[in-house]
């Protein structure tokens, strides 16, 4: 079947012919749309615009079961309804009544409605709007996202992924209103069995020309037709008007045994496993090591496997994807993680600047990602780094100098103090701030970036004036935040010298940042570039220096500053 909302607005659309408004009168393409949603993935629950209305109730199937046709048809409810309060003088009484208090079947009394329409007079523009059974969203984690009009979750790649759809729009060519609320199929599905419900799916197709209708005359005899789970009552007046009205009954297609199966964790899961190229130390070769938890073993079992924390090697190419995607990936440290997804334990760089980890946690990331890093996986140019050495395999801290590490530190300590000079304009910054690991000079100027957010742009014009004031201090207007460091410094009995050098780090950055990653020239540009390799003999062993200065600048300006808070 064609997309949905090209589907509904058909059904809506009044044909113009005599012919095709006589076939379109007698409902043919209502029922048949609503016996293909009752099988689409994507199920529609709710639709309201001219012509036509569907809404999809849960309801036990116990009490389904035992229903007539004729009760089904006397449901007398809509979208707007919701809790309230029932309250009588004769006897006094208080009460909380749910939305199908009085649903005009017996069979969906006590029912639970999927969608909810609200109107709040309160809101900017448009005052109505939809909610979703909150049950329903807190049992399979949903949540609403604004800017994607759906209640999202993340998916096994941690992506956002639409579960529940709400599209309301005007067709193309017409001043129709639509609006349609669509629902994954498999979740529909688990509730369903969790909740032993079926999903009662109410509709009304009233079809008329609007320019020549009037009203139902007193001739008009209605239909009533049951056929399995689809039960509807059939008013047709030839060339004139007709209503289609009834319930469908859709049932869970996902058995009690099945679900119980997909949440126990002692099942096995069918899964795929990538081979890299690993250094094999029990065999001392280096040779292609498969995944498989069979495939390898660990230091306590007797085996000619290989061990399952042989190191695996790569370009350092493999972290690009990670680093340009903040939102979705974080690098800790030594580990990366996937939000709500998967996470790879650890991982470090050796001297010759290749990314290494161990079989053990590659096995650990979704196939799909084992075969990224398998496309840079290489052989070893150099054994595993000191610090991997001491950390994972002698059991010791690692207590060698990290500048950036120990940057982020100092800003987060300045952060959770509240000083007054400077503050971390978001948390969000720390996980972007890493070093460069390639040899691309778009990486290194993206880094420069990031240091240049998160440590300069954190610097508080408004708190450095307030400081400087309450130091004694007169800058002048035009000065910055860097300058006003500086005079805070002074102010503070630092030498002028001294104040100059502490704050030159900051200065470096930020030239650089308007220099490589701004408006510079591209002879400029090249040429900074040129020299920085020449001098520090790569971009990350510049990185690294720039930090490290940073770093000792703004922790001697906290000592400086240290008094100073909110």
């Amino acid at each position: 079947m064609a997309d949905t909302i090209t589907v509904l607005d058909r059904l809506a659309t009044v044909p113009t012919d005599a012919e095709p408004f006589a076939e379109w009168l007698r409902g043919g393409d209502a029922l048949e749309f609503l016996r293909w949603n009752a099988s689409a993935e994507e199920t529609v629950i709710f639709v309201s615009t001219d012509h036509t209305y569907v809404h999809g109730v849960f309801v036990p199937s116990s009490v389904i079961d035992e229903a007539k046709t004729v009760d089904l048809l006397a449901w007398d409810f809509n979208a707007t309804g919701s809790w309230g309060i029932s309250h009588s003088f004769s006897p006094a009484s208080l009460s909380i009544v749910p939305p199908l208090d009085h649903p005009g079947s017996n069979a969906f009394h006590g029912g639970e409605r999927l969608v909810f329409q609200r109107f709040f007079e309160g809101r900017i523009g448009t005052k109505s709007y939809f909610e979703i059974l909150q049950r329903f969203t807190h049992v399979f984690d949903l949540h609403y996202v604004d800017e994607r009009s759906a209640y999202c979750r993340l998916d096994e790649r941690g992506d956002l992924e639409d579960v529940i759809r709400i599209r309301q729009r005007v067709p193309k060519g017409t001043d129709r209103y639509l609006v349609v609320i669509t629902c994954h199929r498999d979740l529909l599905d688990q509730y369903m069995t969790l909740t032993n419900s079926v999903l009662a799916v109410t509709f009304d197709f009233t079809r008329y020309r609007p320019s020549s209708f009037s009203g139902w005359p007193g001739m008009a005899k209605p239909e009533d037709h049951s056929d399995t789970d689809l039960h509807y009552r059939l008013v047709l007046i030839d060339g004139y008007g007709s209503y289609l009205r009834g319930v469908q009954i859709v049932r869970s297609r996902l058995s009690r045994e099945a679900l119980l199966k997909r949440f126990d964790y002692r099942e096995p899961k069918a899964r795929q496993y990538a081979s890299f190229i690993a250094q094999d130390w029990k065999n001392k070769v280096v040779r292609e090591i498969s995944t498989a938890p069979e495939a390898t073993a660990n230091y306590f079992t007797k085996s000619d496997l290989p061990f399952e924390l042989s190191p695996a090697f790569f370009r350092p190419e493999v972290l690009q994807k990670y680093k340009a995607d903040t939102d979705k990936y974080r690098l800790d440290g030594r580990s990366i993680s996937c939000r709500g997804a998967w996470s790879l334990e650890t991982y470090d760089i050796n001297e010759a600047g290749q990314v290494h980890t161990y079989i053990v946690y590659l096995r650990r990331l979704p196939y799909e990602e084992q075969l990224h890093w398998k496309a840079y996986n290489e052989k070893p140019k150099a054994p595993i780094s000191e610090r991997a050495v001491k950390s994972d395999f002698q059991g010791n801290w690692d207590l060698g100098y990290d500048a950036l590490v120990s940057l982020k530190q100092a800003l987060r300590s300045l952060d959770e103090q509240h000083v007054e000079w400077w503050k971390l304009r978001s948390s969000k910054l720390l996980d972007q701030a890493n070093y460069p690991v390639t040899t691309s000079a778009d990486e290194w100027a993206n880094e420069i970036l990031h240091l240049d957010q998160l440590v300069v742009e954190g610097f508080d014009e408004k708190g450095l004036w307030a400081t400087a004031g309450r130091l004694g201090r007169t800058p002048a207007k035009d000065l910055r935040s860097l300058k006003l460091v500086e005079e805070c410094l002074i102010g503070s009995g630092i030498g002028a010298e001294e104040a100059k050098a502490l704050t030159a780090p900051f200065h470096r950055v930020h030239n650089l940042r308007s220099k490589v990653k701004g408006h510079a020239s591209g002879d400029e540009a090249n040429s900074i570039k040129k020299n920085t390799l020449m001098e520090h003999g790569s971009y990350v062993q510049h990185f690294q220096q720039l930090c490290a200065q940073c770093d000792r600048s703004i922790r001697r300006i906290s000592d400086v500053f240290g008094g100073v808070r909110q």
